[in-house]
């Protein structure tokens, strides 16, 4: 664990990830307080929409936050997004009483939008202190565990708000937003290493979608629409076995699995071959899903997706790695970061609603195998892209290979 010590060794760090903790809880408490409010207010069927509406503002405000950032610096771009989001919770809230469902739905998506994508800023960020290259990877699987660690927290946190009050859930969340994206703002190490973007002042024409980007952004849509598909596909086969009241517990299994894969992955060394791990790593992920969609009882179930998560954290960190490799530019490696972001939800929206329709259509033994068929298609996208945009070695890892011809 030495590598996670030495992350927190460059000066600034730690307040720069307090923040970024709290305005990411407070993100992924966002959307279950929207559903639990429009829940509570307006019906399950709206308490969903509210909760997509709020995830497709997300997509479509991570990229403008991203370029915004590139142009004008990440400080004022974050601190306004975070306290102009309180006005898309208080639409929010106002429409809920008001048992108005275009104003909740209008106040859902203006809140996601606003959000500010603190998770690729953080990210983008450490690549650009004095952090030296082999403490790349361990900061992206830093990033990594703590996303998967707030997702296993924050769900019993804001159940229990809800309880007390379903509005207290989603003031609490948006609170969290404006601390955490205020704050992070204004570190010192944000303001001096998340300035404008060279590139994007002087106006220089740099791609941030180019070809190498695009393809990995697609095989992050897919891979995200692996675990989108698999929260749907478990529950419609627990449902079918008449077991649906332990889909919540035995979903934990992978975000545990994810855990304690991603803090191991963090400490292997950076490979020779940038991506190859990668390609291992999809290939394990579709043998195990195959395991994980041969399964119909809760325990059996859990066990495989517990085995199915070990990659999953491992898979979004070799991405990201990936990601900065192929990016033309590193002043602009904060906004391609957040089309990765975006990609993702995405991917859980169209993974979530395609595993629904085919679990509803053709059964849910048909649809436990929508995650098997996303993960094939994400290693049919590998194949297809890696040969020809196979990133270049780590600049470390060049080095010592010139060193020893």
């Amino acid at each position: 664990m030495r590598q996670y010590a030495e992350l927190f060794r460059v000066p600034g760090a730690k307040p720069a990830e307090f923040f970024a903790l709290i305005g990411r809880f407070g993100y992924v408490a966002c959307g279950l307080s929207v559903l639990f409010l429009g829940t509570a207010r307006l019906g399950i069927g709206v308490g969903g929409l509210g909760a997509s509406g709020l995830t497709i503002g997300v997509a479509l405000g991570s990229p403008v936050a991203g370029r915004l950032s590139s142009r004008f610096g990440t400080s004022p771009v974050y601190a306004a997004a975070a306290t102009t989001g309180t006005a898309g919770a208080a639409l929010a809230l106002s429409g809920a009483e008001a048992r108005s469902v275009p104003g909740f739905l209008a106040g859902a998506c203006v809140l996601g939008f606003t959000t500010p994508p603190i998770g690729a800023a953080m990210r983008a960020l450490w690549p650009r202190t004095e952090l030296p290259e082999r403490l790349h990877t361990p900061a992206n699987s830093f990033e990594s565990v703590v996303t998967e660690l707030l997702f296993i927290a924050a769900p019993p946190a804001t159940g229990a708000l809800a309880v007390i009050d379903p509005r207290l859930g989603l003031i609490v969340a948006d609170g969290c937003v404006v601390v955490g994206g205020v704050g992070f703002a204004s570190t010192r190490l944000v303001r001096r290493h998340l300035g404008p973007s060279g590139a994007a002042v002087r106006k220089r024409a740099a791609r941030t979608l180019s070809p190498p980007v695009v393809w990995l952004l697609c095989v992050a849509a897919t891979t995200a629409a692996v675990a989108g598909a698999m929260d749907v596909a478990v529950v419609s086969v627990l449902d079918e076995s008449g077991a649906a009241e332990s889909a919540g517990y035995v979903l934990l299994a992978p975000a545990l699995g994810s855990v304690l894969g991603g803090a191991v992955y963090g400490l292997l060394p950076a490979e020779r071959v940038p991506g190859r791990r990668f390609g291992l790593l999809l290939a394990a992920w579709l043998v195990l899903f195959s395991l994980v969609s041969a399964q119909s009882g809760p325990w059996a179930l859990a066990g495989a997706l517990f085995l199915a998560g070990i990659p999953m954290a491992a898979i979004g960190i070799e991405e990201f790695t990936l990601l900065g490799r192929v990016c033309e530019t590193q002043d602009r490696l904060q906004e391609v970061f957040t089309w990765a972001g975006s990609s993702a939800n995405v991917g859980v929206a169209a993974g979530s609603a395609l595993c629904g329709y085919v679990a509803e259509h053709r059964g849910g033994t048909f649809g436990g195998w929508m995650p098997t068929a996303a993960v094939a298609v994400a290693c049919v996208l590998y194949l297809t892209g890696f040969p020809r945009f196979r990133p270049a070695p780590a600049p470390g890892i060049r080095g010592r290979a010139e060193a020893h011809r």
